[in-house]
């Protein structure tokens, strides 16, 4: 096997980001799908606690999932992985700053790393550990979904969070974790959030 090759890439980061529904988990999925049919590779899966909706990696466009680890903190990642060349941690907005480091290690381990995640939060700003995560990146693909909108289409990089179908205040928590009752992605034009 190849020490580097366009599918398995030691010591690369690769990052999908964008808003809800725009099909992250997806292309990740993919992603991890053409590397499986590669010889002695092993991978390991990762996702946080915080988000609940269910047990693995779960797609809400083909109703794909993956069994993988979930953890409360990310430092708890190098403990579980043994000899895995390949680690696919999913909503890594909702990770710890410590993924930042956790994900160095494991680059310098040569470990292909690759990383999804909200890059914005629903008030449009930088949401956790994302902004030092693509900052780590060789590669992104930044995804944009279809506005919601009533009657936009147009392409959409915001996630709209909505709280009894309004748009949610600026003091609204942080993390909300849900789906289709409280968000919708949006345009930049109907992206709102209220002062």
């Amino acid at each position: 096997m190849s020490e580097f090759n366009k599918y398995f890439r030691p010591g690369f980061l690769e990052v999908f980001c964008g808003p809800m529904k725009s099909g992250k988990t997806l292309e990740l999925m993919h992603r991890v799908e053409r590397l499986k049919y590669m010889s002695g590779i092993s991978i390991a899966y990762f996702k946080p606690s915080t988000d609940k909706r269910s047990k693995g990696f779960h797609s809400r466009f083909q109703n794909i999932e993956n069994n993988c680890y979930v953890v409360d903190n990310s430092s708890e990642i190098t403990d579980l992985i043994k000899d895995e060349k390949i680690v696919v941690m999913d909503e890594a907005q909702f990770f710890d700053d410590g993924i930042c480091s956790v994900t160095n290690k494991l680059l310098d381990e040569k470990k292909n790393v690759i990383i999804a995640g909200l890059d914005l939060d629903f008030k449009g700003d930088p949401f956790g550990p994302m902004p030092n995560i693509l900052a780590l990146a060789n590669e992104i693909t930044k995804l944009s979904g279809i506005c919601d909108y009533k009657g936009c289409n147009n392409p959409a990089y915001f996630t709209q969070r909505l709280i009894n179908g309004e748009p949610a205040s600026r003091e609204s928590p942080l993390v909300l974790v849900g789906d289709k009752d409280y968000y919708e992605t949006r345009c930049r034009k109907h992206h709102q959030v209220l002062e």
